[in-house]
């Protein structure tokens, strides 16, 4: 997912673009994403450098509802 496009999707409504890339900020960067994020997918891959990894493809997350607010 690219922040720019959504922005780019999202640009008729400013507070939407602004509140999607922060719940999508806080859905990758946050240190403590344990607590919100359950993890239900994830795929062998190989690096650019040829070393296996696994990608998180579908995760689920849990938001009380001040954050939802």
């Amino acid at each position: 997912i690219s922040v720019a496009l959504s922005g780019t999707v999202l640009a008729r409504c400013p507070a939407c673009a602004r509140n999607f890339a922060n719940l999508y900020c806080n859905n990758i960067c946050s240190p403590d994403q344990s607590l919100f994020t359950n993890v239900t997918r994830v795929v062998n891959r190989t690096s650019a450098q040829g070393k296996p990894e696994v990608a998180v493809v579908e995760y689920q997350c849990f938001y009380q509802q001040d954050f939802a607010d």
